[in-house]
């Protein structure tokens, strides 16, 4: 079963009218906006009231709650339909992306009428942080940790530099992105984009979808390249189903979000076994589960709470692997492996798990990938895996591996 569209979408006034061409619907610009596109709706805001302010020293909890408040003050100052939309980050408060928004315009489904935007005649160089080398000792250092029990999972990531000769169009960027992940969750924010750029991804993972009582949450860990080739591509698909260390690192993800959901529910039900999703470029285990909540008024932030980090993009347990990350990372993931999305006065919301992604400023484009590490984990075949998952967003640049300089 599909997730479904939020209630909104079931306004009898939300018909084929409302069906729109993507290239006038994805309009990224010099002013703060939010976009993003499930597999069944688009919403999106270029209104700003004000952005969501949180001290320092602050945790999730806190920043969930000022957006919460903030909102309500917003509402009863006469904006009955504001909502909050943005990104939460990995970690820390000074990368909390969340904006207090009115007038969001909704559409059941976009039209693709233009092929791909060619933005290849602008790329100038590449650097990675860590280099590939760098990248697998650090891969080897973790499992070295792993192997001594002293955590199940963590998730290591790096980033791809890229620099241009031109200013990057978000818009084409944003619609190419889009038109190659219809079944999965794109999204754009920029709360100030002079001063900060845009945060842009392509998004397979749903981290928690919240409408009245029912639920939904779709997390992904596992994953595999694919290939051009037909039959190769569907024995990757078989590796991928049949890998033990792929269904050992889903299955740690799908217990943490078990645990975490159960107490709210009067109903959850979780697959016994994962299936296989695809995107253009990967393979992944997917696990679709779906619940009723015990209490109506149970707040999305609450569940969001609960669930993040996830150990798809953090590690289990959470404490030890955020540690470790901190030391072995050389750089702030920022909005990456954090969750964007949005929320309303009545607690109803979708938040996406923000991979695939990069942060866009003027000339330059600043990739993140991830992958999951475990006891059974292969350096070399951690940091091919990072590479795959770089090629979302270089595909919405038209870029190839060729193009590039290797890491």
């Amino acid at each position: 079963m599909s997730i479904q569209p939020p209630y909104f979408i079931q306004d009898p006034n939300l018909t084929e009218a409302h069906v729109a061409l993507a290239e006038e619907v994805l309009q990224c610009g010099d002013t703060p906006a939010f976009l993003f596109s499930t597999p069944d709706y688009v919403i999106q805001s270029h209104q700003k009231l004000a952005d969501v302010h949180v001290s320092p020293d602050q945790d999730l909890s806190a920043w969930l709650k000022q957006a919460k408040l903030q909102l309500q003050d917003t509402i009863q100052q006469g904006h009955p339909d504001a909502l909050i939309m943005g990104g939460i980050p990995f970690s820390h408060a000074e990368d909390v992306n969340l904006m207090i928004m009115q007038q969001a315009n909704y559409y059941q489904k976009l039209l693709f009428s233009q092929a791909d935007y060619d933005l290849t005649h602008q790329y100038h160089s590449t650097s990675y942080i860590p280099s590939a080398e760098d990248f697998q000792q650090s891969v080897e250092t973790l499992v070295h940790a792993l192997k001594n029990n002293l955590l199940d999972k963590a998730v290591l990531a790096r980033i791809l530099h890229i620099s241009f000769h031109q200013k990057i169009d978000i818009s084409k960027l944003y619609y190419n992105l889009s038109k190659h992940n219809p079944d999965g969750y794109n999204y754009a924010v920029a709360r100030n984009p002079q001063q900060e750029g845009w945060f842009v991804g392509a998004s397979p993972e749903l981290l928690i979808a919240k409408q009245q009582q029912r639920i939904w949450s779709k997390p992904v860990a596992g994953t595999l390249p694919r290939s051009a080739d037909v039959a190769q591509d569907q024995y990757h698909a078989q590796q991928l189903l049949n890998s033990e260390k792929d269904q050992y690192e889903h299955a740690l993800v799908i217990e943490m979000i078990a645990d975490q959901l159960n107490p709210f529910c009067k109903q959850l039900h979780i697959p016994k076994q994962p299936s296989l999703i695809r995107t253009k470029r990967l393979w992944h285990l997917a696990t679709q589960i779906e619940g009723t909540l015990k209490d109506e008024q149970t707040h999305v932030f609450d569940l969001v709470e609960k669930l993040h980090p996830t150990p798809a993009i953090c590690g289990q347990p959470t404490d030890i692997a955020r540690k470790k990350i901190a030391e072995l990372e050389p750089f702030n993931r920022e909005l990456f492996a954090g969750t964007m999305g949005w929320a309303d006065g009545c607690g109803n919301g979708e938040w996406s798990v923000t991979v695939r992604c990069a942060r866009i400023f003027e000339h330059t484009a600043r990739l993140f990938a991830g992958a999951g590490i475990v006891a059974a984990s292969d350096p070399a075949a951690e940091c091919n895996e990072t590479a795959a998952k770089f090629r979302t967003v270089l595909d919405g640049f038209g870029l190839s591996p060729e193009q590039i300089s290797k890491g």
